[in-house]
């Protein structure tokens, strides 16, 4: 009889390499995954740093499981022990929740209160990179967040349009353009239900180098009209591509266990031959610190037409 299904047994985490470490700092960035192993993970934020459990917590918070290694020559002031999905975290050094971090060279705000998502998305920092590579001259970011990819446009002069349906997220993403100085009357913040906002748009006949589509994959809707990523996806997707420039790049990025790469292949490829669009796909950018497994599925689309 075959063994039932188990967890993996709890595990010390694996720190990142020294090396790895100070490559990460070196491009002006620090807020990154430290450590991991399957039931823990290690995130640094700034001078913070938080330790994920698994459910149920597999292991005691002990100081020696949260010490960095030797060769990363760093100390964090405040350290929060929380268990995934939570909404109580334990502080074993200091006492506070927010804070300010950089990455690329550029700063946000970050709230570690349990139940509030940090601010930003460390997972999708070697696609901004890419994004910088680009340097489109008008950016669409769809379900923006605190609007951490219309940011790193704005700072390489683009014009940005950044979409949400939470007005307390759109708020940060605002203060993080302020934090930064670049706020102003080239960058919109619109809240809004995406769905409603890419019809009009396209009315609109406005068309954008770069579009960066990332959505949720539940979400609620007013009247009634959740969001399910399963749903929403596709008919997206072919708006977008109507509102990409000629040479313009999409980001599309799938947080969903179900969606594998070669399946977000396969759609994008049947929208762009709906749409006659000429265009090559390359894989969403990995950083060197996040497992494979904890990666979206993703794929940027390059107009060739």
């Amino acid at each position: 009889m075959p063994e039932p299904f188990r967890k993996p047994p709890a595990a010390a985490p694996v720190w990142i390499s020294g090396s790895c470490w100070k490559e990460i700092e070196a491009t002006g960035t620090d807020a990154f995954l430290v450590a991991w192993s399957p039931r823990l993970r290690l995130e640094r934020w700034g001078t913070f740093l938080r330790a994920i459990a698994s459910q149920p917590v597999p292991l005691p918070c002990e100081a020696s499981l949260l010490t960095p290694p030797a060769d990363c020559r760093w100390k964090p002031r405040q350290v929060i022990w929380q268990a995934e999905n939570d909404r109580t975290a334990l502080h074993l050094a200091g006492g506070e929740w927010t804070t300010e971090v950089r990455e690329l060279g550029l700063r946000y705000g970050i709230d570690l209160t349990p139940g509030t998502a940090p601010g930003l998305f460390p997972d999708q920092r070697e696609n901004r990179v890419f994004l910088r590579s680009l340097r489109p001259r008008s950016l669409l970011n769809l379900f923006a967040h605190t609007c951490a990819f219309g940011l790193l446009a704005a700072s390489t002069g683009a014009t940005t349009l950044n979409i949400d349906n939470s007005a307390r997220a759109l708020g940060r993403g605002r203060d993080n353009f302020r934090r930064n100085r670049l706020d102003g009357e080239n960058h919109r913040f619109w809240q809004e239900d995406v769905r409603k906002a890419l019809p009009r748009l396209l009315r609109r006949r406005e068309t954008f180098e770069g579009i960066i589509l990332d959505p949720p994959t539940f979400a609620h809707g007013g009247r009634g009209r959740s969001f399910r990523i399963e749903r929403e996806l596709e008919p997206m997707l072919a708006v977008c591509l109507r509102l990409l420039s000629p040479r313009g790049s999409l980001l599309v990025s799938v947080n969903q266990s179900g969606t594998h790469r070669w399946k977000l292949d396969q759609l994008v490829r049947s929208a762009l031959h709906r749409e006659k669009i000429r265009a090559r796909l390359e894989p969403s950018r990995h950083p060197p610190e996040v497992p494979g497994t904890r990666m979206p599925a993703g794929v940027w689309v390059i107009r060739e037409d």
